[in-house]
């Protein structure tokens, strides 16, 4: 099932660095996070149904994740938006992008190879469409520059002042805050998938309280299966897949695993379960990690401050082995039914 969001206006989703008005004067929104959307829902879920007992117990209420699973949440405009692959790159005084692949040193390290030395990930956000073709090893190097679009959103800034309850300014409480403006048509597609006939009982098409700033959008939901056109490319997939002994793992959305080092996040054992496999080599392309926190609102206290692997980080795995996967993702990580820890394999 999908479920779209359309904002009304700005949205504001703050970042992890506190915020108290007198304290700080500055307040920034980032994209959402996967657990400000799958809230969203979980708490239009419990109003709708009056706080009932079944509710409570289909949202999780006072648990970290609910019943139902959010497979995760994107950029969405006639299709959905993912996060550019990290492979994808460019460089300073050349025109147009190019692929970059690990290179296996003598010594044991590795480095990344393409036209160029030096490079920079290009950002934006890649179609539901083109991320298909990338993970089918469709896409050609001149083809890069055309398929990035990075025009989904704005920041806008505003300003205020708190108000005393005589309405009144107070002194020293001037603050300056960044909002998300999503451009045209573009709207925020959320993906359910284990307990959708559940959610569907609650929901209903109207508004729904999304972020901060009792800010609002209107939700629509979709009788449709959002998964089809990547499980349609599948099998092809996973052929090519099992007779290189190579992947890409693409991270869709947010993953919360177990840090080891600077450089490199606990996946193998993590990719040996699931896939039944033995691990070769894993060569990590990481973006900066997201820190992130939030309110839990049934303690009334702070959520602790955690770290996830960004979207569009890649891991080129070699392995021995068959894969022999019956869906086209992974849910790799913590918090998965909350909308984190979705992959996908690519060749």
């Amino acid at each position: 099932m999908r479920i779209l969001l359309k904002p009304n206006d700005v949205l504001m989703f703050r970042e992890s660095k506190s915020f108290t008005a007198g304290e700080s004067h500055l307040a920034r929104s980032t994209l959402p996070l996967p657990q400000a959307v799958a809230g969203a829902l979980r708490s239009a879920v419990l109003f709708s149904s009056g706080f009932s007992d079944e509710a409570k117990k289909l949202v999780g209420y006072k648990q970290d994740e609910p019943e139902f699973q959010v497979l995760g949440s994107f950029l969405y405009d006639g299709q959905e938006y993912f996060s550019t692959p990290l492979d994808i790159v460019k460089t300073k005084g050349v025109e147009g992008y190019f692929l970059v692949e690990p290179l296996q040193l003598q010594n044991g390290q590795f480095v990344f190879k393409g036209k160029h030395i030096h490079f920079e990930s290009v950002g934006g956000f890649v179609s539901y469409k083109n991320i298909v073709d990338y993970l089918k090893g469709e896409i050609e190097e001149e083809e890069l520059e055309e398929i990035i679009r990075d025009d989904m959103f704005v920041k806008e800034s505003r300003v205020g002042i708190k108000l005393s309850d005589a309405k009144v300014t107070e002194e020293h409480f001037f603050y300056k805050a960044g909002f998300l403006r999503l451009r045209g048509n573009a709207e925020i597609s959320v993906w359910i998938g284990e307990g959708a006939d559940n959610v569907k009982k609650y929901l209903r098409n109207g508004l729904i309280r999304l972020g901060g700033e009792s800010r609002f959008a209107r939700i629509e939901i979709e009788n449709s299966d959002p998964i089809e056109k990547l499980r349609n490319a599948w099998d092809e997939i996973l052929e090519n897949i099992n007779e290189s002994g190579r992947f890409k793992l693409y991270v869709a959305t947010p993953t919360l695993v177990k840090r080891l080092n600077k450089c490199m996040w606990d996946i193998e054992h993590k990719l040996k379960d699931r896939l039944k496999i033995g691990i070769k080599a894993i060569y990590p392309l990481i973006g900066k990690p997201l820190t992130f926190s939030g309110w839990d609102y049934a303690e009334n206290k702070p959520k602790p401050t955690r770290y996830a692997i960004p979207p569009g980080s890649i891991y080129f795995v070699e392995f021995d082995g068959e894969i022999y996967l019956d869906q086209p993702y992974l849910k790799i990580g913590e918090l998965t039914r909350l909308g984190y820890g979705l992959c996908f394999l690519g060749v």
